[in-house]
């Protein structure tokens, strides 16, 4: 086959394949929000804030930017687990978060110091908070 059929041939086939992506039914969601400290209420910046798909190996991760603030986007419309780690903080999960098709569900949450932070006796015990606004 000579250069401009085998072109030709790719400029018919483009449409077909745009299409069939297209026609997956993955429809994607975002995932943002804010990671503040527990005890001083201030923006957590540095938090690797990973986003993992029970059942597939698929794992994505950002790390939240001065202002506590992270987004994932192009997230599959189901329910995913949120993991938050800093060193100096206790770990964090949050299971079952849904994702909504075509929609932003917002997560907050408020990071708890680790353990020998708390056991140091300057450190007032905060309550944590979850805050899900979707």
């Amino acid at each position: 086959m000579g250069a401009p059929k085998k072109l030709l041939s790719l400029l018919l086939l483009l449409p077909l394949a745009v299409f069939a992506k297209a026609g997956t039914g993955k429809v994607e969601g975002v995932l943002n929000g804010y990671v503040t400290d527990a005890v001083t209420k201030k923006p957590l910046p540095g938090v690797m804030v990973s986003a993992i798909i029970p059942g597939t190996n698929n794992l994505r991760e950002v790390l939240t930017d001065a202002d506590g603030y992270f987004r994932f986007v192009e997230l599959p419309g189901s329910q995913v687990t949120v993991e938050f780690n800093k060193k100096g903080y206790q770990v964090l999960k949050r299971p079952n978060v849904t994702i909504k098709e075509k929609a932003s569900v917002k997560l907050n949450v408020e990071f708890l110091p680790s353990e020998d932070d708390l056991n140091s006796g300057n450190t007032e015990l905060p309550v944590l908070h979850l805050l899900d606004e979707s």
